[in-house]
């Protein structure tokens, strides 16, 4: 019996279920044209642009308490450049669409790291690469005992989102790659973000359904012990709460993760609670919820990027394209990585992205299919999961001199 459960555009979903009798269950697919796919990573890959440039000037400026009023701002009117909100996948997605590889072996990392990741880098990777010129490999560069960052960073979670990104509907491959380079600068608790947040994008890449059931579904890829799986769960009950009062919300965080659980303000449990607020709150609205991730505070560019980017995937480039905020050139400029081409247009990037995309759906048993006369793929669909667990012993804020 073949059920059709969603259509939307040019993406149809199909599940195919057993019978009573079947010996094995065939596992749901989807199936979306080329140019559907290509306007949901752009979206998405342009919600990081965006969201990471337009929020810096609220980085750090909201610690104790939000911003009084949402920010006004204009969607990058001279065009993008690079920022360690972008310049850190882009590297890796560069080579891997011409190297043909989706996990770059480590020891090929380091020479990409040591080529190009020089400056405008920071904290946990920054330590990271002070590793490697010891001689040093990942993932030990994101071990806690020699990288005293890897066990809170945000890196697991502003470092990783395009991973979603190239694999539509496959969370479980979607984490299993952002874990592959989540791990040359964090580990432990920052890892239970990193399966969140990729998990979470592939699912938005086909997916029309709420933010907050997106959100639940993907809880099915991170350690139900861990921070990243309570938080999630404490945001969803503060927006309940005080479904009318983000601030309010807000506040509830705050005294919980930094007042009295101590997570610093560049952690990812507080970071990821303040883009889930942005999500919920924001209710697919790509601007209010832009405004939403900066005015919540802490790491504001790095959450406005991460909400960015899930909801330009959930909405797609066309609609962002359409909003009178939108003024934003096809233009990307790179100040800080030497090996990649000093200026080129993002839809350039959007397209890379693509070519990886449709290595990740081929190695993972689609097709590339034609639907209604033009070029498209079938994607066999995965359920989130968890790849890696927390391990028996976790650092966290009471474990710290």
């Amino acid at each position: 019996m073949t059920a059709t459960l969603r259509r939307m555009g040019m993406i149809a979903m199909t599940l195919v279920a057993s019978s009573a009798v079947a010996v094995a269950q065939v596992p749901a697919t989807a199936e979306v044209s080329r140019d559907e796919l290509l306007d949901r990573i752009y979206g998405g890959w342009i919600g990081t642009l965006i969201g990471g440039l337009e929020g810096l000037p609220h980085e750090f400026k909201y610690r104790e308490h939000p911003r009084d009023t949402l920010p006004e701002f204009t969607f990058l009117e001279n065009g993008a450049r690079s920022d360690d909100d972008n310049d850190f996948e882009w590297p890796h997605l560069w080579f891997m669409d011409r190297e043909g590889e989706l996990k770059l072996p480590y020891a090929r990392i380091v020479e990409i790291w040591k080529a190009n990741m020089n400056s405008g880098i920071w904290v946990a990777n920054k330590r990271a690469r002070e590793l490697m010129d010891q001689g040093v490999l990942p993932p030990e560069t994101g071990s806690v005992a020699r990288n005293s960052h890897a066990w809170y960073n945000l890196s697991g979670q502003f470092c990783v989102e395009s991973y979603g990104l190239i694999a539509p509907g496959m969370p479980q491959t979607a984490a299993e790659i952002g874990l592959h380079y989540a791990r040359i600068a964090v580990s432990e608790e920052p890892l239970q973000a990193t399966q969140f947040w990729t998990s979470l994008i592939a699912r938005s890449m086909l997916d029309d359904g709420s933010i907050e059931a997106a959100m639940q579904q993907a809880l099915d890829a991170v350690d139900p012990t861990s921070s990243m799986a309570e938080v999630v769960g404490d945001t969803r009950q503060a927006f309940h709460a005080h479904p009318y009062h983000w601030k309010a919300a807000r506040q509830v965080i705050h005294e919980k993760w930094v007042k009295e659980r101590k997570w610093n303000d560049n952690s990812t449990p507080v970071n990821g609670a303040a883009v889930c607020l942005a999500l919920l709150y924001g209710g697919d609205d790509f601007y209010r919820t832009l405004q939403l991730a900066m005015a919540l505070g802490y790491d504001a560019d790095c959450n406005a990027a991460t909400a960015g980017t899930v909801a330009g995937a959930r909405l797609g480039f066309r609609h962002i394209a359409a909003l009178p905020q939108f003024k934003m050139p096809d233009r990307y400029v790179n100040r800080t990585r030497p090996q990649l081409p000093a200026e080129s247009k993002v839809s350039e990037q959007a397209e890379t992205l693509l070519r990886v995309a449709e290595r990740v759906i081929l190695a993972n048993g689609g097709e590339r299919i034609t639907i209604d006369g033009k070029p498209g793929y079938r994607i066999q669909l995965q359920p989130p999961r968890l790849i890696e667990p927390l391990p028996p012993t976790v650092h966290g804020p009471d474990s710290q001199p």
